[in-house]
């Protein structure tokens, strides 16, 4: 996920306008990294901060026009002769009066400011700590071979597309039981096990995979190289990125996070 991804997020938290699927990845990224809620919290007190601002500057500007519109009943009900008096008498004193200019920002120009200094502090802070979630992109279960097991593959689908990889744990299960050398089972199973924070059991079976010939073998490597990021293991994640050959789907972003990681 890209940190602006990431702020329309939180700008739709902020506005009520996140639809049940965002909030479910809200949620998720909260629990996988704190720092994540800490900039929420932070995100939504500048929110706040500039909704009362943006109120108050629309206060001072109908207090401005309501004190201009009495200002103007006011002189308009002294008598012309009065007016013309008054100016001719300063006139003859030789006074002369000059206002300084004043430029004055609005208040709410300032919230702004403040909150883009923050904001960015927080990118670049967050850049320097590269997270799972930053390049974590899951794949879609589409099982491409349906045999006789056809409920539990429909399961493990429904299941893993929506995100609820504790029921996709289950079904991907029993299929990898009924066939262990299925490796979209295996990895597939692996991925609902590093969603779960099992680290252990995922990192069991994506290195078998890495090890093996199948089409899957370099995405265990990736995954394997996100799992250990993930863990904040992050000389161990970078030794398994460079392992990632050229013709590997994933070599470009593995080198982007090397980067990172460096």
């Amino acid at each position: 996920m890209t940190p602006e991804e990431k702020y329309e997020l939180f700008e739709k938290f902020c506005s009520n306008e996140l639809s049940i699927n965002e909030k479910a990845r809200l949620d998720k990224l909260i629990s996988e990294d704190k720092t994540i809620e800490k900039e929420l919290q932070l995100y939504k007190e500048l929110h706040i901060h500039l909704d009362a601002s943006f109120n108050l500057e629309k206060e001072q500007e109908t207090l401005k026009a309501n004190l201009k519109r009495i200002g103007d009943d006011h002189f308009a009900k002294i008598p012309k002769e009065k007016v013309v008096k008054e100016k001719t008498d300063k006139k003859n004193s030789g006074q002369t009066t000059k206002k300084p200019k004043v430029i004055k920002l609005p208040t709410w120009s300032y919230a702004v400011a403040a909150s883009i200094a923050i904001i960015f502090g927080v990118y670049f802070f967050t850049q320097s700590n590269p997270t799972y979630n930053d390049f974590a992109a899951i794949p879609e279960l589409s099982i491409s071979e349906r045999g006789v097991d056809e409920e539990n593959v429909k399961n493990a689908e429904n299941a893993f597309n929506k995100q609820n990889y504790a029921i996709a744990e289950k079904y991907l299960s029993l299929l990898v039981s009924k066939d262990p050398e299925n490796a979209e089972y295996q990895f597939y199973y692996a991925i609902s096990l590093l969603e779960q924070d099992k680290y252990s059991g995922a990192s069991e079976v994506l290195e078998k995979l890495s090890q093996g010939n199948s089409v899957y073998r370099y995405k265990a490597i990736w995954f394997e190289a996100l799992n250990q990021l993930k863990q904040k293991k992050y000389d161990q994640s970078a030794k398994l990125l460079k392992t990632l050959p050229k013709e590997a789907e994933d070599y470009n972003k593995a080198q982007e996070l090397l980067k990172k990681l460096d």
